[in-house]
């Protein structure tokens, strides 16, 4: 019996490959494009950028209705082909149109959830009075409390409960959880980080982390008790939040700000900036980019579950640490003792998710009862001895019931 059973490769995991394709160039296309580092207007174009690359779905949506059509048409050709030749009366069915109920519901608290977000932080950013205390360190801890407000999302909104592998899973996360915040205090207290903003800033941090944790979930409870698609789902959220920002922005264009690129100006003026010469084709491929970033995590939502987001995000901050090492190597910058130690994390944080996920099963002390794989095999083995061994009882029992009705029959006549 193996110790451990991985699940069949399926062509759905190249998503997690791609998202950190474009993770990986969506960070370095930031450089570039803010030469000004933490200013208002950058952080507010973010925000725009984020909302508005959703829009480009559109293209994709129309796409996938042309060809569902075209299918469509073949599969009725097709069919009334058929009703011909066999002399067959079609019966025209008419489905019901009515919009569910619950569509407006689910698809504007992904909306909300998402803009809260993105707004949360923006707000930070605005009223900051120090700038510098938002690069000071960033908390390793940040990954993991993701991780886990994921799962606690799924098992709150989608009822998606825990077994003995999934509290394995969060027994990981939780020991992760001290090891990174170890680590989190021992360097707040060697750059002796006292400035309340930083806290501040921390504490919205993982705010917005748990509104992107059940806008998540909240998503995947709309793809699929609304039949929606990716692309329809995205197209809703442009819709909503662009009403959200409108209504959000109003103050800001009166707000004058004294900012590296705006002097008592609104922090609109900033936009000018990043949308002309060279930073306008920077600013055009960061929409791009966003938007295939946004469109392939939703496609692992949809193809998976919010759960999964989790490994991609491991995956995604496994990559960027790679790439930080390596340039550090090439630069010949020696490495700090915390790469080290984010690494041993990562992998830990890594097995785990694979074990919450079902990609690999312990196939011992009861793990594996509760999983995909063993449960199909279950009902497999149900349906062999539901269908196939009652098939020759039946028999059995038609011919006892037989013999007993001839028999009966026997002595009416003989009483007769």
């Amino acid at each position: 019996m193996k110790f451990i059973i991985f699940q069949k490769f399926t062509w759905n995991y190249l998503f997690f490959l791609v998202f950190l394709f474009l993770s990986i160039i969506r960070k370095r296309l930031t450089d570039p494009l803010f030469e000004y580092k933490d200013t208002k207007s950058e952080y507010f174009l973010i925000m725009y950028t984020a909302i508005f690359c959703n829009y480009l779905t559109i293209i994709p949506f129309l796409i996938s209705k042309f060809l569902s059509r075209r299918r469509r048409n073949k599969t009725q050709e097709n069919e009334n082909q058929i009703n011909l030749i066999e002399n067959k009366i079609e019966f025209i069915h008419t489905e019901d149109t009515n919009t569910n109920k619950n569509l407006f519901k689910h698809t504007i608290i992904v909306s909300l959830f998402d803009f809260l977000g993105e707004a949360s932080i923006f707000i930070f950013y605005f009223l900051n009075n120090k700038r510098e205390v938002i690069s000071l360190y960033p908390l390793r801890t940040y990954l993991i409390f993701s991780c886990v407000t994921q799962y606690i999302a799924s098992y709150i909104i989608l009822k998606m409960y825990f077994y003995k592998h999934h509290w394995l899973s969060m027994f990981i996360n939780i020991f992760c959880i001290f090891a990174s915040l170890t680590m989190d205090i021992i360097m707040i207290t060697e750059k002796g980080i006292k400035d309340y903003q930083y806290y501040i800033f921390v504490l919205i941090r993982l705010i917005r982390i748990i509104f992107f944790s059940f806008g998540d979930s909240y998503a995947k409870k709309a793809l699929t008790c609304e039949i929606l698609s990716p692309y329809s789902l995205l197209l809703f959220k442009a819709i909503y939040e662009t009403i959200f920002l409108g209504i959000f922005s109003i103050p800001f264009i009166f707000i004058k700000i004294n900012d590296d690129i705006v002097i008592n100006e609104s922090i609109f003026v900033g936009f000018k900036q990043y949308l002309t010469g060279k930073k306008l084709l920077y600013s055009f491929l960061r929409l791009i980019c966003d938007f295939l970033y946004q469109l392939f995590f939703m496609y692992i939502i949809d193809k998976f579950s919010p759960n999964h987001l989790a490994l991609a995000n491991i995956i995604d901050s496994f990559g960027d640490n790679v790439y930080k090492v390596i340039y550090k190597a090439i630069i010949k910058e020696p490495l700090s003792w915390t790469y080290y130690t984010i690494f041993f994390v990562h992998i830990i944080l890594l097995i785990g998710a694979m074990i919450h996920n079902e990609i690999f099963i312990i196939n011992r002390c009861g793990f594996q009862e509760k999983t995909k794989y063993f449960l199909d095999i279950k009902f497999n083995e149900e349906e062999k001895t539901q269908y196939l061994i009652p098939e020759e009882e039946d028999d059995d029992n038609k011919q006892n019931n037989n013999v007993e009705e001839d028999g009966v029959l026997l002595e009416d006549k003989k009483i007769e």
